[in-house]
């Protein structure tokens, strides 16, 4: 079986993050039936959901992912194709191209995490979440996306100082971060 998936060596919880990142799937191609009315950006949101899920899991999944993951790329395609240029370039302007790219950082946290061992791992799982999360507040509350923010990158980076990815991601993280902050309390004329 160890050749279908890669030869990886700990499928438990490589399992787990494909478990994870097929709900998301799921739950795009759930809001893409549901939404009779899709509002501006929504498309774009959905086609994400689709074809990220997609391409990370033929890392995490291997063979077995072929199947699925062909569906749910062609699937994110025939998205793309139905949404209009205009509402693409409205969903990917640059404040909402800055979120999703501090998004990104926390699901890499999160994948980070995931594969990681011990309190490391749960460091990384728990930064990606707070990264989201100051993703989420900072346009009401840019302290406490502040404290968010420092709280999710910097532990599992001090954690894992040793290796290059994981400090390169907290400075990464930390530059977007900050101007996704500095960018919502700054206001608008």
């Amino acid at each position: 079986m160890r050749e279908w998936v890669g030869d990886k060596q700990d499928t438990t919880r490589l399992g787990l993050v494909t478990i994870l990142l097929s709900v998301v799937a799921l739950r795009a191609a759930m809001e893409l039936r549901r939404s009779s009315e899709v509002v501006a950006g929504r498309r774009v949101l959905i086609g994400l959901g689709l074809v990220v899920p997609a391409l990370i899991c033929f890392t995490t999944v291997g063979r077995l992912w072929y199947l699925p993951g062909a569906l749910l790329l062609g699937s994110g395609a025939l998205v793309a194709r139905a949404t209009p240029r205009a509402e693409a370039f409205r969903a990917l302007d640059a404040q909402h191209w800055r979120r999703g790219l501090l998004v990104v950082c926390g699901a890499y946290y999160v994948a980070l995490g995931a594969t990681a061992l011990g309190v490391a791992g749960g460091l990384g799982v728990v930064g990606g979440a707070l990264i989201w999360a100051a993703a989420g507040v900072s346009s009401r509350a840019p302290g406490v996306a502040y404290v968010l923010l420092l709280g999710g990158a910097l532990p599992f980076a001090a954690m894992t100082w040793w290796s290059v990815i994981t400090p390169a991601m907290a400075l990464v993280t930390l530059l977007i971060g900050h101007g996704v902050i500095r960018s919502e309390a700054t206001p608008r004329a």
